[in-house]
């Protein structure tokens, strides 16, 4: 039987409420499920690293993701100095046939003796180096040499999107056949529309039970796009004057995105109709999608985009954009928009508040196409990658 030797210690840092802390996560979790029904491929965690290649081992995934979860949250740059100092010296103590990365910002140093598999989620600093490359990179030409590094190094890499592969091959010439697409998973027992006892409490201690809403999930940084969406919100209030919309913004953000938030709001006349909630739990973000008009998700990028399958599990009608992953994984079960036309979106939110028949027909829809990226298929097309590394190792090739 051939060993994996997965890395989860990324979950011990706030990286763990993120879309990378989520897909480690869920990933394990799948693995776990999926356990009983391999018998060829056994997939170890590793729950914690030390300094010289000491690790914690274990078969326990799912286990391990809640104590990670639930452990004080060590700072992003120690964690990630240390895998790249230790992780390679725990390979070879501990001798699996392939280790996977899936937060490829700790690219491990030396050589771990096995095959390195990585998982790329995106390459938007690439894309935006004037929003998303900082100090810390030097200049785009810095970020591209680590990126570079990062998966040219790896023996295979996992796309979590067509859109991501594309990436990878046209902005850093990794080949094609090195690249497969898995795309990311949900939780269906997490993401349901099924109602929940608690929905209408969860709406009403926030201000919402009486409020119609749309919902926006996640930062508020450039590619998140919220002066265009803040503009829609204004031009569908001011065409229905007696219209209470709000947009509930759900997410933890630093002080700086809240007052950017708060000042575009200002400037578009709507800053009593802007609800910032903070961080919510699984659970109320679930009710939350279950109670909106729409859940309004038109990025200028991204890897993937777990709001929208969420949203869409939670049978939320979707306004998402028509570029990058975003247009693939939503497919015909949302309204797809022009990220930079405001018109649009405010077209497509107008349209979700008054034909309930338009809002059914999204629900209905994405309710079926979430059902595609579950998490037996995440961990399916994962083991799969991992087969055919072990495979191509074992031969030589």
């Amino acid at each position: 039987m051939a060993t994996a030797l997965l890395d989860l210690t990324v979950l011990a840092t706030n990286a763990r409420t993120r879309g990378i802390g989520r897909y480690v996560a869920d990933l394990a979790l799948g693995f776990a499920r999926a356990g009983e029904r391999t018998d060829d491929l056994r997939v170890l965690g590793v729950e914690d690293l030390g300094w010289a290649g000491g690790a914690t081992v274990t078969e326990d995934l799912s286990g391990a993701v809640r104590r990670l979860s639930q452990s004080p949250v060590e700072a992003h740059a120690k964690w990630a100095y240390r895998v790249r100092v230790a992780l390679s010296a725990a390979a070879r103590a501990l001798s699996p046939d392939v280790l996977h990365t899936g937060h490829p910002g700790a690219t491990p140093l030396g050589d771990p003796r096995c095959p390195r598999v990585t998982t790329c989620h995106d390459l938007i600093p690439l894309r935006f180096p004037k929003h998303y490359v900082g100090w810390r990179d030097g200049t785009r030409a810095s970020r591209e040499w680590l990126d570079q590094r990062r998966f040219h190094s790896a023996a295979h890499v996992i796309a979590v999107s067509e859109s991501t592969a594309s990436d990878l091959t046209t902005l850093l010439g990794v080949s094609p056949k090195k690249i497969t697409v898995v795309y990311n998973g949900v939780d269906l027992t997490r993401w349901s529309g099924e109602p929940g006892e608690q929905d209408s409490a969860v709406r009403e201690r926030l201000g919402l039970s009486e409020s119609h809403y749309v919902l926006c999930v996640g930062s508020a940084d450039f590619r998140k796009n919220h002066d265009r969406m803040l503009a829609a919100l204004a031009k569908v209030r001011r065409a229905s004057p007696d219209s209470d919309v709000v947009m509930v913004w759900a997410a933890r953000l630093d002080l700086g995105q809240q007052l950017e938030l708060r000042r575009a709001a200002l400037e578009h006349g709507v800053s009593g109709a802007l609800k910032l909630v903070g961080y919510v739990s699984d659970a109320e973000l679930a009710a939350l999608y279950r109670g909106a008009v729409a859940q309004l998700f038109p990025s200028r990028a991204e890897g993937f985009g777990y709001p929208v399958v969420e949203a869409m599990a939670c049978g939320c009608p979707v306004v998402t954009s028509d570029r990058s992953s975003l247009s693939e994984i939503a497919g015909d079960a949302a309204f797809q928009v022009d990220p930079e036309d405001a018109d649009a979106i405010a077209d497509a939110i107008r349209t979700l508040l008054t034909h309930s028949g338009e809002r059914e027909r999204l629900s209905a829809r994405g309710t079926v196409r979430a059902r595609g990226f579950d998490l037996a298929r995440m961990a399916e097309g994962t083991l799969e990658v991992y087969r055919q590394v072990v495979a191509r190792a074992r031969r030589g090739d």
